[in-house]
Order: structure tokens, then sequence, then C-alpha cells
């Protein structure tokens, strides 16, 4: 699958979950007989929709990528769902979160203690799946003895 393809599924994929999430919310307002949408919850909407599109893409395999291309998707996709999340609770938030001083510094460290963990789980994976292979390779030496 091309890179244009690809994120041309993505586009499209995050423009309907924004549609959805945008009619369930005035759906909601109009019912709790509040005014109009607010700038804020369409915001939320946006950057809710595009956290919940980079996690779907992240955690669902595409079979038109290859295995390298879908470790570095699913990396970007990950990332970039994480710091959708963030922006999303400092849109919610209010009091000291909402400072800039502490933001920046909560945005680096998550990323930073994200980035480390996945790389030892990278790791650890690459090495349990080494020692499988092993095993596979020892049980067929024994199957053909």
């Amino acid at each position: 699958m091309k890179t244009g393809k690809f994120v041309s599924h993505l586009v499209k994929d995050w423009f309907a979950v924004c549609g959805c999430v945008t009619i369930l919310v005035a759906i909601v307002q109009f019912l709790s007989s509040t005014g109009s949408l607010k700038a804020s919850i369409l915001w939320q909407i946006i950057v809710a929709a595009s956290a919940f599109t980079c996690f779907k893409y992240a955690l669902v395999s595409t079979p038109g990528l290859g295995k390298k291309a879908q470790t570095i998707c699913f990396y970007i996709c990950f990332l970039l769902a994480d710091v959708f999340v963030i922006v999303w609770l400092w849109l919610i938030s209010s009091g000291p979160f909402r400072e800039s001083e502490r933001f920046l510094p909560f945005l680096i460290t998550s990323l930073v203690i994200k980035g480390m963990v996945y790389t030892m789980l990278h790791i650890d994976g690459q090495k349990e799946a080494k020692r499988l292979n092993e095993k596979l390779g020892e049980y067929q030496k024994r199957g053909k003895a």
C-alpha cells in the first residue's frame, strides 16, 4: 500500500469520527436544552477524534503494509495518539495544569517515559521471539529424528 493511500484512509476515518462525535454531542446538547456548541467543545471533539483514529491505526494491522512499515506506523500513530490525549486533557482542565510552564514538562516526561517503555517492550519481544524460535527448531529436530 502506498503512503498516500494509507494517509487518505486515515484522513477519511478521522473525518468520519469527527462527524459522528459532533452529531452525538449536538444531540446530547439538544436533549439537555443547552444553547449552542461552544468552540472549546468542538476543539475537544477534533482532538478526541484524532486520538481515537491514531489509536485505531496503531492497534489494527493494515494488510497492505509491510512488516517494517507496520512497526513504524504503530510507533508514529501511538505517539500521536498520546499527544492528542494529553492535549485533550489540557483543553478540559483548569487550574495549575493549564499553565504552560507545567504543561510542557509534563508532555515531555510522558512522551519520554512512553518511548522508554515501548523500547524495552520491543527489545524484550525480540528476545522472546528468538527464544521461541529456538525452541520450535528443537521440537522440529526431535520430530524428524
